[in-house]
């Protein structure tokens, strides 16, 4: 066995990022350095989610091991620890942000490290540095082609199967022979199209392997024969599906998956149909109508890829809706005022509402078109809601004071007074019987009503302020919210600032949906609550790298295809 290469760590006083003063570093620290690396990749993959630009449908670096995954799969990921294209350079870049970084010559053995730290999560014997990098050719990926079931009367696990990409097909057998024995398991193997293929275990224990010369499958037996079985059945790279996904991500990345939805949800059926069946008797599956895998989307697809400054994790799938939203920058961020932390923004919120719902009720059965229609009604009732445009919610911090509220968007300034007091006189109507006071206020010639809600299980009051601006209708927690919308000027508001304007850039400005949340302006309170009986882990440890992150945000961009796009940046 090779030694296991080692990164040279530099305290993290001489390598400090410049206009950032030097501070002691407790060896705890310098052991977290690469372990804080981790998180910062590890977080960004699991929060999927998020997409900036409709990409142009670039055909993608080709996948090395879809060439040999059933071509039915239910679902497939790749991991590409090679780091192909400008991934390696986007990542050391990326990284370089970071307290202890900048020297990106000790990048690959520290990554090392890393990986040599997850894999021995899994097993401390196995260390990627020694046990997979020699004949590893960069690439591994997981094959699901059965989700099992939970038939009351017969069980059947899953079936998956793990694909490794080889550059030493001799040094990956000897490996697995050598693990096989330490571990004390018996191997039994047997021809399979037109290769050796080698049992272990029974019953819902039994697994398989099998090398070709160019990679290592292993998985359930069915898994492992369907992939052998690719050469002559097809593999996932000939599925249309599958080629449409990858069409539309970007060529190099991190890390790849494709998803079949409608035979996911086929597989939920059945199982659910089974169940049914056994505990309420033949037919009764309620579910089935409301539930349809034609409903679903053909495929999803989804991408995480670095950049110089910037971690991005890309969504992507067929648009299934009813018609087509369109895209647009946002307008309400030039009313929010500087002070925003956090933002949820929906665009076209009245025409996506009546949209969803027309397509419902024309597609629904007569009992659920008529209370479809009913809503539809009492919406008319109160004149309806295509006047809403776009919305937001809202976080605001001021020095250690959170507030927030709502900022929604009608045609003109006429239709939102209106809104306003229907909303008040609602208010009004209702007070006598639920307890609700109101009073009025003026400020800066904006009409401010203040709604007093009785406190409830929690023991507190409740005031909510509601004012029409312009042709904005505001409502906040208090009357400081909607105080600070009247003040906001377009050169002192939330689009003003730089970290907005950054992350908004990167995840797509022009789109149906989207959030922003200012890490900096956040994390800080945040550390100090959880570390409150340690503070200094949190100021040695933790707070030196995260106080280099800028915002995180998503974007969801509409057309003939819906992206998802997250992203978190570095400075």
């Amino acid at each position: 066995m090779e030694p296991v290469a080692k990164a040279t760590v530099v305290p993290m006083g001489e390598m400090w990022v410049p206009g950032v003063d030097a501070i002691a570093v407790s060896p705890r620290s310098r052991r977290l350095r690469w372990g804080i690396a981790a998180a910062v990749v590890v977080c960004v993959v699991v929060a999927t989610a998020a997409g900036a630009f409709v990409l142009s449908g670039a055909s993608g670096v080709k996948s090395l091991t879809a060439t040999i995954a059933p071509k039915n799969s239910l679902a497939f990921l790749e991991v590409r620890t090679d780091l192909p294209g400008d991934q390696h350079a986007n990542l050391a870049d990326f990284m370089s942000h970071f307290p202890g970084f900048q020297d990106q010559a000790q990048f690959d053995n520290a990554l090392d490290e890393l990986l040599n730290g997850l894999t021995s999560a899994v097993s401390p014997d196995l260390a990627y540095s020694s046990a997979f990098k020699p004949w590893m050719e960069g690439e591994v990926s997981v094959a699901v082609t059965d989700l099992g079931t939970v038939d009351t009367s017969t069980f059947r696990p899953p079936s998956a199967v793990a694909i490794f990409a080889l550059k030493d097909r001799a040094a990956a057998e000897g490996w697995v022979t050598s693990e096989l024995n330490r571990i004390g398991v018996a191997a039994f193997s047997q021809s399979y199209a037109g290769t050796t293929l080698y049992t272990t275990g029974s019953g819902t224990d039994a697994g398989a392997y099998a090398f070709t010369n160019q990679d290592l499958l292993l998985g359930t037996i069915d898994a492992v024969k369907a992939a052998l079985d690719s050469k002559t059945n097809g593999s996932l790279a000939d599925n249309a599906n599958y080629q449409a996904a990858m069409n539309s991500l970007s060529d190099n990345s991190l890390a790849r998956f494709y998803l079949d939805p409608r035979a996911v949800i086929g597989y939920g059926l059945a199982s659910y149909h089974a169940m049914a069946g056994a505990l309420l008797g033949a037919g009764a599956s309620p579910l089935a109508t409301l539930l349809s895998p034609q409903e679903s989307p053909a495929w999803i697809a989804g991408s995480i890829r670095a950049e110089a400054s910037d971690i991005a994790v890309d969504v992507v799938l067929p648009n299934m809706a009813a018609t087509n939203i369109g895209n647009h920058t946002s307008a309400l961020a030039r009313a929010l005022p500087a002070s925003t932390v956090g933002v949820l923004e929906v665009h076209s919120i009245g025409k996506v509402v009546s949209d969803e719902l027309s397509a419902l009720r024309a597609k629904a059965s007569a009992g659920s078109a008529a209370r479809i229609l009913n809503v539809e009604d009492t919406l008319a009732r109160f004149g309806g809601i295509d006047w809403l445009g776009d919305g937001v919610a809202v976080v605001t911090k001021d020095g250690s004071t959170y507030g927030g509220g709502l900022v929604a968007q009608a045609a003109d300034a006429s239709t939102a007074s209106a809104k306003v007091a229907l909303l008040t006189n609602l208010a009004a109507l209702s007070g006598g019987s639920l307890n609700i006071s109101s009073r009025s206020e003026t400020y800066k010639g904006v009409d401010i009503t203040l709604i007093g809600i009785p406190s409830g299980s929690a023991g507190i009051p409740v005031t909510v302020a509601v004012a029409a601006s312009g042709n904005l209708i505001v409502a906040g927690y208090t009357d400081a919210f909607v105080k600070a919308v009247v003040d906001t000027s377009t050169s002192a508001s939330l689009a003003s600032q730089s970290d907005y304007s950054t992350v908004m850039a990167t995840a797509g400005l022009s789109n149906v949906a989207s959030f922003y949340v200012n890490i900096p302006a956040l994390v800080d309170a945040i550390g100090q609550a959880v570390f409150a009986a340690s503070p200094s882990r949190w100021t040695v440890d933790y707070k030196p790298y995260l106080d280099h992150f800028g915002g995180i945000g998503s974007s969801v961009v509409d057309g003939n295809t819906v992206m998802l796009r997250l992203v978190v940046t570095a400075k």
